[in-house]
């Protein structure tokens, strides 16, 4: 079967198709990630959010970094497309982009970051340790060169 959509619904529906944005915070090399204190949340968890009907994918990137992160990013790129299946029989297709930060995010009472050892990667949500470490380490600089310093799209 083709992936034609229905009309946009107000939550996740059985049998559904939903696409997300991703977001990979990077800080120096290391993955920051963040301990969501709301009850139906609780736990450690990359900002993301479902995409709007017609939104454009990276302006909501942008958003969430703006959201998640207090906007300290210098560099913003798409990294990967997944698809996953969601209970019910539906589907969802993950935009994720890679957000290096100048300044670690402050945080606030919903939420607070944790910053990962260099190296170190769990599985996060649908994300695969190995997934999340080719995305911090995709962008990542040569020695001595920043992210703005690059030259070139990171796909």
């Amino acid at each position: 079967m083709k992936a034609y959509f229905g009309l946009p619904a107000e939550s996740f529906v059985s049998g559904g198709t939903h696409v997300t944005v991703s977001l990979v915070p990077v800080y120096e090399g290391r993955l920051c990630v963040f301990d969501v204190h709301a009850r139906e949340a609780r736990g450690r968890w990359l900002p993301w959010d479902v995409l709007g009907f017609g939104e454009n994918p990276y302006e909501a990137a942008s958003t969430l970094a703006d959201e998640w992160c207090d906007g300290v990013i210098s560099d913003l790129s798409l990294v990967d497309v997944m698809s996953f299946p969601v209970d019910g029989g539906g589907w969802e297709l993950a935009i994720v982009f890679r957000a290096e930060l100048s300044a670690l995010p402050r945080g606030d009472d919903a939420r607070a970051p944790y910053l990962f050892e260099a190296g170190r990667y769990d599985a996060l949500g649908n994300f695969d340790p190995v997934d999340l470490e080719r995305w911090v380490t995709s962008g990542a600089a040569p020695r001595g060169e920043t992210a703005q310093e690059r030259t070139g799209l990171i796909f």
